[in-house]
């Protein structure tokens, strides 16, 4: 069994409008490889993904344009991730 793997993400741009740039969120994958993430906002809020390709589509994949880099406390990134 894995140990959990702590990420952030950091932004350069918001294509939304609504997170911002910087770093906007915190996460975790755990060894089911469910991600969990929570958003640096004044809101907090916590939304749970069943895997990484879940939490990449909607998060990473959807706004290339925002140029979001993920940094892995590990210093590696999971199969998959970019």
């Amino acid at each position: 069994m894995t140990e959990p793997r702590l990420f952030t993400i950091v932004r350069e741009a918001d294509a939304t409008g609504i997170s911002g740039t910087g770093r906007v969120l915190d996460g975790v994958i755990f060894h089911t490889g469910q991600v969990v993430v929570c958003w640096r906002s004044a809101f907090g809020s916590i939304t749970i993904f069943e895997n990484w390709d879940a939490f990449a589509g909607v998060h990473l994949k959807a706004h290339p344009e925002n140029r979001a880099k993920i940094i892995f406390l590990d210093g590696e990134a999971p199969e998959g991730a970019q």
